[in-house]
Order: C-alpha cells, then structure tokens, then sequence
C-alpha cells in the first residue's frame, strides 16, 4: 500500500512541477484588447560611458557620442547575446551618374570624404504630454569641422579611405536627428505641389531619423551627392551565436540574401542598384535570423526626399539606393539629385520587429509539449502499476 501511495505521489509531483511552467509561459504576453496602457513602453534616454542609450522594453539602441554609429538589440535579449546589429554612416560623396540609373556607383565618385575625420557633436532630450507623460526621446548629431588628430578610431570603414577631399567638406551642414516615439507616428512628406509620400514609424521599436544637409559644395550642376552607410548583421555578444543572421533585400523582383563577410569590391561598379518595391515609399533591407528565417531587423528609407531652394520652395525629389558587400559590412549608398545652394531633408530608419525577439530564458513550446506528454504518460503507467497489484 506503501508503494502504491509512494508512486502516486511522484506522479502527481511531477505534473504539479511542469504545469507551473507551462502556465507561465502561457502568460509571457498578458496584453491584448482592455488591456492597460503599457507604460514599459515609455521611451528613455540617457548618457554613460561614452555612449547615448535609448531604450523601451522592446529595443535597446546604444549610440556612440562621437560619431554616428548605432548598435541595437531586443531589451529583453540583454547585452544582445543573442541578435545585436549595427548601422552607420560613413562618408559623403559627389559622384557624376554617368550611367544614368540615379545610383550611385563608385567608378562615379567625383570626391568623397569619410564622416569619422569630422567632429560631431550630440544632443539628446525627451517630449511629454499634458499629463508629463514621455512620448518620444530623441538624440540629434551635428557635423563640426575637420577632427584634429585623423579619424574617429571606431569608424566601421572596409578600408582607409583617401583624405584628399576631407576638407573640400569640412563646411557642409550635415544633422542627423533621431526620434523613438511612444506611439505609432504617421507621417508623410509635402511639398508645394501637395503630399508625396506617406510613412509609418512604429511605436517603441523604430528609430526614425531626418538627415538635413545644406551647403554641399557640389561641382557643376550635373553631380549627384550620396551618403555611405554600412550594416553589420552578426554582433551579438554571445559568441555561440556568430554568423547566426543574415541580411535580406526586399525588392520589386529580387530578395537578395547578403552577409557582412561577403565581398563584391573587387573592381569599382559593382554596386547593385535597389530596384523599389512598388505600392508604398518605404524600402528596407531586412536582418533575418538564419535558422527560424524571421526577420528581426531592419533598416529602411523612403524613396522620396525633400530640397528646400534659395527663396524657401519645395519640392519632393526619388531617392535612389544601392548596395554592396565589403568583406566588413554591406555599404548601403542613398542617393540624391543636385541641390545646389539649397538643403535637403531625408528620413531612415533602423528597427526591430515587435513579434520575433529570439528566445531568452524560456522553454521552447516543443519542449513543454513534449513534458506535458510525458506527465500524462507518466500517470498512466503508474495507474496501470498500481491496478497490476
């Protein structure tokens, strides 16, 4: 009798320690319709270390002070052990689009200067409501003059770039003002003529930028002018996770699959032009987890900018991109037309996708199903003992 109580009671011990589990991953995601506002969501910015960090509970940027150079991650994934990516911007360029395609390619360049041999300074702030309730925070980079001393250490170029042109740029005006915002903001770009495009920027995960450049020294009125980024996919901190991730283009006919370590910069031209997908202004290149195939990540821009002429009119102009990997990074070029003696205004993005953060601390639903099975087999068998006797 003894045994017979001794097996039903590890039995239903068992049961008793796996259902707490199940249960409480059931209830990861408590919101839903009626749910309280999240406040968790509230965005916040600080600085620490040398670096500017802003962060809701569903991403973490950290931003170098000086220079513009971006690391983010889940907030829930700490120190992003198991995804982190990185976005920067690293040189200005004239080029002559002599094939005619808006893009730019680097058998074009006229002059180019790396923005790590430049001193940036930064600013950061918060926006509240009437009820002094944060809804955005925001941090704005401005382009000084040439930096004593060559460039930035940390700068993520594929290799040393020439400095010939460093100072034909030293007086360009370039800003880069980035804002997370609590809320989904819907917003568009106008000018005289009307509306010429419309975007959303999601809440508490996208951090939207307005690049603004003015007085770009361009050299005849046939140059374009471009910005050179550079995205890096695998810089999670966990070393078991490298090469874990890749980047994916999200174009009109193509997704093209990329990788940090590949390299196409093996004779000038050969960047591929971004060929946009229709129905919308938004274009991205996606960071996708490469063994669940979700996409994480994400930078992206509109196909539309904003040049501000002499006398203050507006007009709406394409922005074309193109793209190459480095062997360091793939370089991501936006592409402008000529706005000789005026300014232009333009706005990427980098992001997370709410709904695909990796798996942090949680047993995997297989699993759990797996030991829900086992508990009920479990008890079975001990059933059956127990009526053999």
């Amino acid at each position: 009798m003894m045994n017979k109580r001794n097996l039903l009671l590890g039995a239903f011990l068992a049961l008793f320690l796996i259902a707490p589990t199940v249960l409480q991953v059931s209830a990861q995601n408590p919101t839903g319709p009626g749910s309280p506002p999240d406040h968790g969501r509230i965005p916040d910015c600080h600085r620490d270390e040398g670096n500017i960090w802003i962060s809701t509970d569903i991403i973490t940027i950290k931003a170098n002070e000086e220079i513009p150079l971006f690391h983010f991650w889940y907030t829930a994934d700490e120190n992003g052990t198991n995804a982190m990516f990185m976005m920067s911007y690293t040189m200005i360029v004239e080029f002559e689009d002599e094939n005619g395609d808006d893009a730019f390619q680097s058998n074009e360049i006229l002059y180019s200067a790396p923005l790590a041999a430049y001193e940036w300074s930064v600013q950061t702030g918060t926006v509240t409501n009437d009820d002094d309730l944060v809804t955005e925070a925001w941090m704005k980079y401005t382009k000084g003059g040439v930096r004593e001393g060559g460039m930035h250490p940390e700068a993520m170029l594929a290799e040393m770039p020439d400095m010939v042109d460093v100072q034909r740029f030293a007086d360009v005006t370039l800003q880069i003002w980035a804002h997370i915002y609590l809320s989904d903001y819907e917003g568009n770009v106008t000018d005289d003529h009307g509306v010429k495009a419309n975007f959303t920027v999601a809440g508490g995960s996208e951090l939207k930028m307005d690049i603004f450049i003015g007085n770009f020294p361009f050299s005849s009125e046939n140059s374009s002018m471009a910005i050179k980024t550079l995205m890096r996919e695998n810089m999670a901190s966990g070393p078991q996770y490298t090469h874990h991730h890749r980047m994916e283009t999200r174009e009109r006919v193509r997704n093209t699959t990329l990788h940090s370590d590949m390299n196409w910069n093996t004779e000038g031209g050969n960047e591929s032009r971004f060929e946009n997908m229709m129905g919308g202004h938004t274009q991205q290149i996606d960071f996708v987890d490469a063994e669940t195939g979700l996409t994480q990540g994400f930078f992206s821009w509109l196909d539309t900018a904003l040049i501000t002429w002499p006398g203050g009119e507006t007009e709406a102009v394409n922005v074309t991109a193109s793209y190459l990997p480095t062997g360091t990074g793939v370089a991501v070029y936006l592409a402008y037309p000529n706005f000789d003696n005026g300014s232009l205004l333009h706005d990427p993005s980098i992001g997370l996708i709410e709904g695909a953060a990796p798996s942090v601390g949680l047993i995997p639903t297989e699993t759990l199903i797996l030991s829900g099975v086992g508990a009920i087999v479990l008890i079975a068998v001990v059933v059956v003992l127990i009526r053999r006797r």
